[in-house]
């Protein structure tokens, strides 16, 4: 797989704004947690996606901004879903583009995006990719601080269902 470099691109405030809230309301700012084997270093994937039954949306998602759609499986689907589901997703140096125009007009998601906004700096310290060559090595502390970030974001995803009064 080639890969390309992201250009940036300008967009309108307005679309900018509609994105944050889109991004507020139904999006995921994520950080995943992977590697090759028991032994193998730990590779992180940072993505923003936004799941929706609006085909028109998801389509107005990737003609503007780029990224991939993709629509949900039936497997994917609950068993009482009347309605199909599509999904808009980003990676890489478009993720941090998209938190900094995102970030002042953010109203929900502003520590996710800050907490995206440091790991995708350590990206550009390393220069690390992941690629047909495999994992690039990187430092122990880079490693420890992808770790941290990893969790600071998955505590922010953890729901408590129990109790809405605190």
């Amino acid at each position: 797989m080639k890969y390309r470099s992201y250009i940036r691109k300008d967009y309108s405030i307005e679309d900018i704004a509609y994105l944050a809230g889109i991004i507020d309301g139904e999006g995921s700012i994520y950080i995943g947690n992977f590697s090759k084997s028991k032994k193998g270093v730990p590779y992180y994937q940072t993505n923003i996606e936004v799941t929706n039954t609006s085909k028109n949306l998801i389509n107005w998602l990737q003609k503007t901004f780029d990224g991939c759609i993709s629509k949900y499986t039936r497997k994917q689907l609950p068993n009482n879903s009347r309605k199909d589901v599509y999904r808009w997703i980003i990676h890489g140096e478009l993720v941090t583009h998209i938190c900094e125009l995102i970030y002042p007009f953010s109203q929900c998601k502003k520590k996710e995006i800050e907490i995206m906004l440091k790991m995708r700096e350590t990206y550009k310290q390393t220069g690390m990719h992941r690629g047909a060559a495999g994992t690039k090595p990187v430092t122990q502390d880079i490693l420890d601080l992808r770790l941290r970030l990893f969790n600071e974001i998955r505590n922010l995803h953890c729901r408590n269902y129990s109790s809405m009064d605190s």
